[in-house]
């Protein structure tokens, strides 16, 4: 929906540089998505449902390439922060017990996948969130 208006902007910006920022953007995938990625007819009906797919390619025709990405989820129960800038691997961190700080855990060439973070998680030895609540394992600090 807002493609057209990147390409005007990016247009008109001839050679000076061109930065967006989205934070609601998120690099997953649901069935339209992926579904509109494949182009086609399928794709383009995709697409049309919701489907990114048709706006990530028109962002990569234009030159446009990711910077900075900050994501984050749940994993274990616990709150999980992966971070990437253009020239460095993801850097994984989970949040402490107490909410006030975050430990890193783990790096990754590839954007992680959340069976990645589970096993960087457990690499450190850091248990299910319901298990360091109740005692029966130590809190992350």
């Amino acid at each position: 929906e807002t493609i057209g208006a990147i390409e005007g902007i990016s247009g008109q910006a001839g050679d000076r540089l061109v930065m967006l920022m989205n934070p609601q953007w998120r690099n997953v995938d649901d069935a339209l998505d992926a579904a509109s990625k494949k182009g086609g007819i399928l794709g383009g009906f995709a697409s049309f449902l919701g489907g990114k797919g048709a706006s990530l390619q028109k962002l990569e025709e234009l030159g446009f390439k990711d910077t900075l990405s900050i994501e984050g989820y749940v994993c274990r129960g616990g709150n999980i922060r992966f971070v990437r800038r253009f020239d460095s691997d993801y850097v994984v961190f989970a949040e402490n017990d107490a909410g006030t700080a975050y430990i890193k855990v783990g790096t990754s060439k590839m954007r992680p996948t959340y069976q990645d973070i589970d096993q960087m998680l457990e690499d450190n030895g850091i248990a299910l969130k319901y298990a360091r609540d109740v005692g029966l394992a130590d809190k992350l600090e």
